[in-house]
């Protein structure tokens, strides 16, 4: 039984919906073997759960992929008044 792949994001463009590998171990097994861009930082879960390159895996497992969230300031913008929440 295959390890299913399920992709979020700009992930689905280089992952097929029903997308599955045979013969790994691990999660970083089954990066090797998608071969993905370098896209930078990757949320990984298996079963919905947390996971990292050497979790490891069995056959019917679903590895979920999703691309990091990045962006953003850590400081607010400046000469902009805050929204009010009330309209």
């Amino acid at each position: 039984m295959p390890v299913n792949i399920k992709a979020s994001g700009v992930l689905k463009q280089y992952i097929a919906p029903d997308a599955a590998l045979e013969d790994v171990h691990t999660v970083g097994e089954a990066l090797e073997q998608l071969a993905l861009p370098e896209l930078g930082e990757l949320i990984m879960l298996v079963n919905n759960r947390p996971a990292y390159q050497q979790t490891e895996l069995a056959d019917g497992d679903t590895l979920y992929l999703l691309p990091g969230i990045s962006g953003g300031s850590a400081s607010p913008a400046r000469n902009q008044e805050p929204s009010d929440p009330r309209s």
